[in-house]
């Protein structure tokens, strides 16, 4: 109970947090103009821009198939796709819950092993982290000069202020958090060599073993040139949702198309803070981005970040409301033929 209840005030902390920086970043701004913005929208580009992420995530259930089948187990598309969606909606909810849910929705209506499944998806997270950490490598060259000073003025000037005197401290602190990690994980893998034939120890060993053959799998990607071509589009798609968006609001319509590669790179960071669905630090990267970098005043950036965030929420909550509504008519059908 205590558990539970400890994560339900974690939640609502994170979430608090979220709106106070969507308060704070929007505090001095005019609100009636923003909501003009939003009316005056043209919303046939924002409608593209869903379509190019609807097209993004089923790219993505192709391409976590892949490694799927390097472990030797066989899925639909169709139910990856839905199991895809349904993290994406539990994400909303709370912060990196999607990641569990699909595996164990893919599990339950396939019969993969879950930890197996919880394999390939740590892979395919690691493959996006690279692709982000390149991409804002790519985004830090091109606009350096930006990057650093945004850094600098919003981060690691207070950061250096405050704590420079005891850096040592930390850094000391950080070494033995590391080495700590690295002891307790030789003392466990020893503990469970030695475990005996259906004790609770074996049975972890085991679910261990699962998780790292499906981790395995992206060293055994038969189809790697299929793979990283899905990767490339994936994030192709990714920057069309933020750019198309530009076009849906006057103010942001002449940007570059590298303004739309910057604002996936910063809106990526913002959307993995560990807040529900990104509230408040996604807004606050969009805004601030748009409006430090590009010179858009603040109440069309603003607007922006409010219609590009809704619109991933329509996305998402919208794509499992179909999917919802066309596996209940196939299990209905299923239902009449078994006992007609």
């Amino acid at each position: 109970m205590k558990k539970i209840t400890g994560k339900i005030v974690k939640y609502l902390g994170f979430l608090l947090l979220g709106f106070f920086i969507l308060w704070w970043i929007t505090r001095s701004q005019d609100l009636d103009l923003i909501f003009l913005e939003v009316k005056k929208a043209n919303y046939n580009w924002l409608l593209l821009a869903m379509a190019a992420g609807v097209l993004s995530h089923y790219i993505r259930a192709l391409r976590w198939n892949i490694l799927i089948s390097s472990i030797g187990a066989k899925v639909h598309t169709s139910k990856a796709f839905h199991a895809v969606m349904t993290g994406y909606l539990a994400n909303l909810m709370v912060p990196r819950l999607g990641e569990i849910s699909k595996c164990v929705m893919l599990s339950k209506s396939t019969g993969v092993p879950f930890n197996n499944l919880a394999g390939t998806m740590v892979a395919e997270r690691i493959v996006d982290l690279v692709t982000l950490v390149l991409l804002l490598f790519f985004t830090t060259v091109l606009q350096f000069q930006f990057i650093i000073g945004f850094i600098n003025d919003f981060f690691l000037s207070d950061l250096l202020e405050r704590y420079s005197d005891n850096m040592a401290i930390i850094i000391f602190g950080a070494t033995s958090v590391v080495v700590l990690l690295i002891v307790i994980s030789i003392l466990v893998r020893r503990k469970l060599r030695k475990a005996n034939p259906g004790s609770l120890k074996h049975k972890l060993k085991d679910q261990i073993k699962g998780f790292l053959e499906g981790l395995k799998s992206l060293w055994k990607v038969r189809q790697i040139g299929l793979f990283v071509f899905y990767s490339i589009v994936i994030w192709a798609l990714y920057f069309l949702t933020a750019y198309l968006a530009f076009f849906s609001i006057e103010a942001t319509s002449h940007l570059s198309p590298m303004a739309g590669i910057t604002l996936l790179a910063v809106g990526s960071l913002g959307i993995l803070a560990p807040v529900p669905a990104g509230i408040g630090t996604y807004h606050f990267m969009t805004i601030t981005t748009l409006t430090m970098l590009y010179n858009i005043t603040p109440e069309p950036a603003t607007s922006y970040a409010y219609l590009s965030h809704a619109m991933q929420m329509v996305l998402i909550i919208g794509t499992n409301g179909v999917l919802w509504l066309i596996y209940s008519f196939k299990w209905k059908n299923l239902v009449r033929s078994k006992t007609g």
